[in-house]
């Protein structure tokens, strides 16, 4: 696949290697969404994250009807996870008092961030693009979404711009002193392909 692209004199080596690794992924991926086996990708900037996406997206072609994909950048994400954990929250106790418009849009909100919710959790494979913590609700809502997937041996592909131990040194700084980069990394590392 690599080969039919014409990218061999065009990127580094260890982009050539993990997009050969990814296209093996991805000829057989049945067998990796039946075993639950996904990505966890570093260093994944620039205009290598979207060359990577854009493999990842361009081999999903040929699954879609196959298997459900849920393709979330990074910005989704954390709006989603903005949504559900602060946002709603915080309006939760007056939503018996709320009318009209507002009800309307609460309604709204709640609808299309359960929605964005249940894709995540639910899915076949869920690919997550620039993951960048930047917040706990974003920590905590990606917990919980892998968890889920974890425990329903889902695939899922992660890709970020950090690189491991940087992406260790943000979680610290975002939730320190807590177990959810140990979690993240240990349910990845199961079952997951890594690439630096």
């Amino acid at each position: 696949m690599v080969d039919e692209l014409g990218l061999q004199e065009r990127i580094p080596l260890q982009d050539l290697d993990l997009l050969n690794r990814l296209s093996q992924y991805f000829d057989s991926l049945d067998q990796h969404l039946r075993a639950g086996h996904g990505w966890f990708i570093f260093n994944a900037t620039g205009a290598r994250g979207a060359r990577i996406a854009s493999f990842i997206a361009n081999r999903l072609r040929d699954y879609m009807p196959m298997a459900t994909v849920y393709f979330v950048p990074w910005r989704d994400f954390s709006l989603n996870a903005y949504m559900v954990a602060v946002e709603l929250e915080s309006l939760r106790p007056q939503e018996g008092q709320l009318e009209g418009k507002a009800k309307q849009e609460f309604d709204i909100a709640t609808r299309v961030s359960r929605d964005a919710m249940v894709r995540m959790v639910a899915a076949d494979l869920l690919i997550v693009s620039g993951m960048r913590p930047a917040h706990r609700h974003e920590v905590v809502f990606l917990d919980e979404t892998v968890a889920r997937r974890y425990d329903q041996r889902l695939s899922t592909i992660l890709l970020t711009p950090y690189r491991a131990d940087a992406l260790a040194e943000a979680y610290e700084e975002v939730v320190p002193h807590s177990p959810f980069w140990e979690r993240l990394y240990s349910r990845m590392y199961e079952r997951s392909f890594i690439a630096a």
